[in-house]
């Protein structure tokens, strides 16, 4: 089982720079489509090896039940375009039981961490030469997504930070703070590679890594008063080397005035005026995430009845050999690009896949594994942050790569603590 695991992490994570550095075709590669499709057969057969709860037997049947209403009832879709609009959803669904199975028992925890360490300590390393190749070869950009491959440079960059936080908090001295960050150098090292892939929300994960580095106790100021003038100094040498490796090409983005111009008017309007900006502009015209957000009234008036279960689990679903649906026909220049996750999931499974959705996230925080049940508070904030964040820059919940990455995180910030003992009664005498 947990063979199977690593070899799921390891072709979630690393065929994308295999693919792009020999097929050069992103998404549509030979080997990246054979390798997400060998990941999704692993998650769903170690889930059904593993969910033995009943909250995750009901939890994952009530979301099949909403999304199967939304495509294939409501939207008119077919049977396979529901199994392969669900794939998108196949880490978030079944990543949480399969690692809770690992944290069930304590000789199978002890392995797989000891394993684990090893392994991410080498995925954080594999980073720094596959992201330099990628910059000195395209430049700052979506293309430089380390060992993920093209399109994945905001899922490398959190990926990076988060087990770069792991693997620090294990070793840090909070006691001797500036002495341990000295020793372990390495670490902070390996968090260098953010800066060349244009990827902003760097700047918040590098302070939020480096303040929740301590424990959050009565000494915390006293820490921060110490360890200010390296983050500051972090902080000033990442902003260089972003800055250096920004190209100067402008980018094509919407401005307020333009909104202002266009809200007022139909869905037709706004999509003629983005049409003619991708025609006129060399760059592929990319609608603003929190635009996005404004947009959806638009869309739902425009095809009302959808509130509830949304458009369907397919409308970012199609390739090579499954096509497009006629909403995605339709809305292609909303859809395309990055998406927050609230407007993804909105989009496709509306007002009660949010709530699914929100519940999910709620009980990452509340169910506790029964062994290790103690929380870490600094990698859970930093879990929290992640996510919060998550919500509104974009839609990486998507992706198996990163839904390993951060459940794995999730999971390692639960410690062991008191296993309660249940006392049984006192047997009854009679005289």
């Amino acid at each position: 089982m947990q063979r199977l695991f690593f070899i799921g992490f390891w072709l979630a994570t690393c065929t994308g720079f295999v693919s792009d550095l020999f097929w050069h075709h992103g998404d549509s590669s030979i080997l990246r489509t054979i390798s997400l499709l060998v990941v999704d057969m692993i998650l769903l057969f170690l889930a059904l090896c593993t969910v033995r709860k009943a909250f995750d037997i009901i939890f994952i049947s009530f979301f099949l039940v909403i999304s199967f209403f939304s495509t294939c009832i409501l939207n008119h879709s077919g049977f396979f375009s529901w199994i392969n609009g669900l794939r998108y959803f196949f880490g978030m669904l079944f990543l949480v039981p399969i690692l809770r199975y690992f944290f069930e028992n304590e000789t199978r925890h002890d392995l797989f961490v000891q394993s684990l360490d090893k392994q991410l300590l080498i995925f954080l390393w594999l980073q720094v030469p596959a992201i330099l190749f990628q910059f000195f070869i395209y430049g700052a950009g979506d293309r430089v997504g380390g060992t993920m491959g093209d399109g994945f440079s905001g899922v490398i960059s959190i990926s990076i930070y988060v087990t770069s936080f792991y693997l620090l908090s294990k070793r840090i001295d909070r006691n001797n703070i500036l002495q341990s960050l000295y020793k372990n150098w390495t670490l902070i090292f390996l968090l260098f590679p953010t800066f060349l892939n244009e990827t902003k929300v760097s700047f918040i994960l590098l302070i939020v890594y480096f303040i929740l580095l301590m424990p959050l106790d009565r000494k915390y100021i006293i820490r921060m008063t110490f360890l200010a003038p390296v983050i500051a100094l972090l902080v000033g040498v990442g902003s260089y080397f972003y800055m250096s490796s920004v190209t100067g090409t402008e980018k094509l983005e919407l401005s307020e005035e333009f909104f202002e111009n266009y809200f007022d008017a139909d869905l037709d309007d706004l999509e003629g005026a983005i049409e003619y900006a991708e025609k006129n502009y060399s760059e592929t015209f990319d609608v603003p995430r929190i635009a996005k957000f404004a947009i959806i009234p638009m869309v739902f008036s425009a095809h009302p009845g959808h509130h509830i279960l949304g458009f369907g689990t397919n409308i970012y679903a199609h390739g090579a050999h499954m096509e497009a649906t006629a909403f995605y026909e339709e809305y292609d220049w909303l859809l395309n690009g990055t998406s927050p996750w609230l407007f993804s999931i909105y989009m496709q499974l509306g007002i009660l896949g949010t709530i699914w959705t929100t519940i999910y996230f709620i009980t990452l925080f509340y169910r506790k594994p029964p062994i290790y049940n103690r929380r870490n508070l600094n990698s859970q904030f930093f879990l929290f942050v992640v996510i919060f964040i998550m919500l509104f820059y974009s839609d990486h919940w998507g992706y198996a790569n990163f839904c390993y990455v951060i459940l794995i995180f999730h999971f390692l910030s639960w410690e062991k603590g008191k296993v309660k003992s249940v006392e049984k009664p006192a047997l009854e005498t009679s005289d």
